[in-house]
């Protein structure tokens, strides 16, 4: 029994034991990879072991640290960034290659670019601190080295010696602080690359004051005399046109300059005269139909006028003769009066009628305007808008695909050859289209022989 006794003792130590020295070797590790960083509790003994352990991957250009053969040691830190792209363009010139580093004087010194003074970093189209390092998740760095160039520019009597990285020329002016207008004259112009050794020139423009019959206009130019400096204004001079001071001149030194227009026209001024037109009824043609009993004809009358004109300004007119050179003579049109019952075939029935006319047709119900019509009946298909001017109230029409129609209703837009048809909310169908209505038999009594 004591024998027993002690090999339990025994057994019971030697569990304690083993589960201290697995306490022990559980280790809390900070992983980061590409900035992402997490906790992670683990018995891997070296930083390759954890890697495995962790399922993480690990490229041959990778930045590791510590190394893959490090021994793990209790709240360390593992970081690992990822190699991505690089691309450089400096020089013009495009280097690439891949690496993990992260800050821009590192990839430079890799890729055996060296900087000057005042040169500038541009990363996808923005400037970047050459200090500063590239987020760790990068997918790929984009580099652009911008040299600095020196270049001159005279700039009125001042001669300027300027350095400056900038891509144009408008951009180093800027960076310069070294202002001008739109109307000032910079040669080369401001989007010319800028290179070492540019000689760029800056005329300043001075302002000026025109009048004109139209009143007063500022401007400024860069001109030397008074007609550059009008057609820099796109006020030329033409014909009798006179500027005070005189063209040739120099610009005045309070900058005034008087643009007078002026024009003279003699001219013979014809205007026809309008003729009338007038209709008759023809007993014997047909309703609808027409007949031209007299053609028109214009009449025309003839000026004779001398015109000046200054500023723009007409100051006189004189009417040196004036006659009537073609009295009008009216037009004089035929309409049918007569009225004969037809018969026709229409959505496979048999009608009368006395007039068929083409009419844009198209279509309304209660609930977009009234349940009640102009003339007191209730909107329903059946009732029609029409124009009461040429179709009186009553009228009895076909219209294909619709049926007989009672002209019963007016409406804003129905005018003339138009006609709109009547439905109820259930039936409602949508018309948009030219049809052909027959006005069926009998006539009503009071007809309108013309429809517009």
């Amino acid at each position: 029994m004591k024998a027993r006794r002690i090999l339990l003792i025994a057994l019971a130590a030697a569990s304690i034991l083993g589960l201290s020295l697995a306490v022990g070797l559980r280790k809390t590790i900070t992983i980061s990879v590409e900035g992402q960083s997490r906790l992670v509790r683990t018995y891997a003994l070296t930083v390759g072991g954890l890697l495995r352990l962790e399922d993480i991957p690990l490229g041959e250009q990778d930045s590791l640290e510590p190394p893959l053969n490090n021994w793990l040691k209790n709240h360390q830190t593992v970081k690992l960034v990822r190699a991505v792209p690089v691309q450089i363009w400096a020089d013009n010139q495009l280097v690439s290659f891949t690496s993990p580093q992260r800050l821009p004087e590192l990839l430079l010194a890799e890729a055996s670019i060296a900087l000057g003074p005042g040169d500038r970093l541009l990363s996808q189209g923005r400037e970047w601190v050459f200090d500063q390092p590239f987020p760790e998740d990068s997918a790929a760095i984009a580099m652009q080295i911008l040299r600095a160039v020196n270049f001159t520019l005279v700039d009125e009597e001042q001669t300027l010696n300027l350095t400056s990285s900038a891509a144009t020329l408008g951009q180093a002016l800027e960076e310069a602080g070294i202002t001008y207008t739109e109307a000032d004259r910079l040669s080369p112009p401001a989007k010319t690359e800028l290179s070492t050794g540019l000689e760029a020139t800056l005329k300043r423009a001075h302002p000026i004051t025109i009048h004109t019959q139209t009143g007063e206009l500022s401007h400024d130019t860069t001109a030397l005399t008074v007609g550059e400096a009008l057609a820099d204004a796109g006020l030329a001079l033409q014909g009798l046109d006179y500027s005070l001071p005189g063209m040739d001149e120099p610009l005045p030194a309070d900058g005034v300059i008087r643009l007078v227009r002026v024009r003279e026209e003699v001219f013979i001024e014809q205007t026809p005269l309008p003729f009338e037109t007038q209709y008759q009824p023809v007993a014997d043609l047909e309703i609808d139909n027409q007949t031209i009993l007299q053609t028109g004809e214009y009449g025309l009358t003839a000026q004779r006028l001398r015109v000046r004109y200054e500023d723009g300004v007409e100051v006189s007119r004189q009417i040196e003769s004036e006659w009537v050179a073609r009295q009008p003579q009216p037009r004089i049109v035929g309409y049918g009066t007569l009225l004969v019952m037809h018969s026709a075939t229409v959505d496979g029935i048999t009608i009368e009628y006395w007039r068929a006319i083409t009419m844009w047709a198209t279509s309304y119900y209660p609930a977009v305007t009234s349940n009640t019509t102009a003339s007191g009946l209730p909107l329903a298909k059946g009732v029609a808008a029409v124009d009461r001017r040429y179709i009186p109230f009553y009228t009895r029409m076909y219209v294909p695909g619709y049926g007989e129609v009672i002209a019963a209703d007016v409406g804003g837009g129905v005018v003339g050859r138009w006609i709109d048809l009547g439905y109820s909310d259930e039936d409602y169908v949508s018309w948009h289209s030219y049809v052909t209505v027959y006005f069926l038999w009998p006539p009503p009594a009071n007809i309108v022989y013309i429809i517009p």
